[in-house]
Formats: structure tokens, sequence, C-alpha cells
């Protein structure tokens, strides 16, 4: 049998064991591929742990991994309550079908090609969250995912409220028609190939992409620039913005960037057009 203690030490990995019996591993533990049953109750890993390939079926309860968690192609079925991952915790391809309440993962979370349908109340991601390829269909009210969020081709059709995203949202190919109130996306909001015809009141974002003729409530020139792009005013709840590319500021702040790089009558003409996109907002909203 599988004795964990007794492969530490063979492997020259530094440890400690309390009176109690439980393990503080401070570095990483690696133990993919090992015919390791089950982990003992107690432990304490301080690095990464990676269990992936193992014929691991359970976690104990309390488990703390201060780096990466990593239980791909392995039989477990269920997470333990309270567990805390510091990293990343990659799920892929497990039999995982719930995820814990106030599970916290600090880096990016896989659950691509898991039986997973819904995500738990709390949960906290610090790093990217990519369900695509998966069967949820709804995303939890007040979830926090500080890097991307990727919902292209997923079933999910609407946002919940509260949500924050500290990377970029990208919407193309949902069933998605309406965008939540107070939105928060601290990149790009990209909401190409989607069936959204407006955007909420009040949202922020640092760039926003969108097809401009499925959106009612901008205004928007074709053909402008070098490039003959397409730019276009939208209100954010504060101030009406001009999005160009992945510019996305005020019209004060544009005509700053466009003397930067555009003279003359170029200059004058991609101004003026940002201008025109500005008036036409303003009456068309009344604001």
């Amino acid at each position: 049998m599988f004795d964990l203690i007794s492969h530490l030490t063979e492997k020259g990995i530094q440890h400690t064991v309390s009176d109690n019996g439980h393990i503080t591993v401070g570095g990483y533990l690696h133990l993919r591929g090992t015919p390791i049953p089950a982990l003992p109750d107690g432990l304490t890993v301080g690095g990464w742990l990676d269990l992936s390939d193992t014929g691991i079926t359970t976690l104990p309860d309390n488990l703390s991994v201060g780096g990466w968690l990593d239980l791909r192609d392995t039989p477990i079925t269920v997470l333990p309550d309270n567990l805390s991952v510091g990293g990343w915790l990659n799920l892929s391809y497990t039999r995982i079908t719930v995820l814990p309440d106030n599970l916290s993962v600090g880096g990016w979370l896989d659950l691509s090609g898991t039986p997973i349908t819904t995500l738990p109340d709390g949960l906290t991601v610090g790093g990217w969250l990519d369900p695509s390829g998966t069967r949820i269909t709804a995303l939890p009210d007040g979830l926090t995912v500080g890097g991307d969020l990727n919902l292209h081709v997923t079933r999910i059709t609407a946002l919940p409220e509260g949500l924050t995203v500290g990377g970029d949202l990208y919407l193309g190919g949902t069933g998605i028609t309406v965008l939540p109130d107070n939105l928060s996306v601290g990149g790009w909001l990209d909401l190409r190939g989607t069936r959204i015809t407006t955007l909420p009141e009040k949202f922020t974002c640092r760039s926003l992409y969108l097809d401009p003729e499925r959106i009612s409530n901008i205004a928007y020139r074709k053909g402008c620039g070098r490039s003959g792009r397409t730019i276009f005013a939208a209100w954010t709840g504060k101030e009406i913005r001009i999005a160009a590319g992945c510019f996305f500021d005020t019209l004060d702040a544009f005509e700053r960037a466009v003397d930067v790089k555009y003279t003359g009558k170029a200059a004058d003409d991609y101004k003026q057009a940002a201008r025109e996109c500005v008036a036409e907002l303003t009456e068309k909203l009344g604001k």
C-alpha cells in the first residue's frame, strides 16, 4: 500500500508531522501517476499539488493548497467543503458534478470536459474562468472573476446581478440578450456575435467591442481614420464615451489621441465623426 510519509522521505521532500499525525509539506508535492489511493486528513501543502493521473476519488476536508492543484484525469467525483487553493485549480475531464459552496481559487479555474451544470454561490476565482464546453447554464449572483471570463459558445443565457470581471468578458455565440446594470469589466467587453440589442444604463469597461448595427442606444460612423474603422458613442451611466478599436474614453480624450497620430484634414475629419456621434447620441437619449 502506498505510504505518503515513506514517499516523502524517499524523495527527499521536506515535511513535518504534528503530534496528531497531520502532515505539512512546505513546498510542492508531485504525486502524478503514483498509486496513492487517498490523501490523509489535515494535509497542508504550501506549494502546488499535482494529483493528475492518480486513482484518488476523494480529498480530505479542509485541505489547504498554497499553490495550484491539478486533478485532471482523475476519478474524483466530489470536492470537500472549505477547500482553499491559492493558485489555479484544474478539474478538466474529471467526474465532478458539483462545486462546494464558498470555493476559493486564487488562480484560474478549468472546468472543461466536466459534467458540472451549476456554479455555487460565493464562488471566487482570482484568475480566468472558462466554462466553454461545459453544461453550465447559469452563473451565480455576486460572481467575482479576477481574470478573463470566456462564455463563448456556452449554454449560459443571462448574466447575474453584481457580476465583476477583472479581465476581459467574451459573450460571442451565447444566447445572452441583456446585460445587467452596474456590470463591471476591468478589460475588454466583447459583445460581437451576440443577440444583445441595448447597452445597460450603467456599466464600466476598458474597451468595448460590439456590432454597431445591432445596438439601439449608440451612435456610430463608418469609414473613419486611416483604417476606415467604425467608431461609436455610448453612454456608460456617467458620461458619453467614444469607442475606436481598443480606445474607449471621453470625446476630449479621443481628440487628444487623434492629434497625436493625425494632422490636418485627416485629424479634423476623424474628430468631426466622433463629435457627430456624441451629438446624435445626446439627442437620441435626451442627455
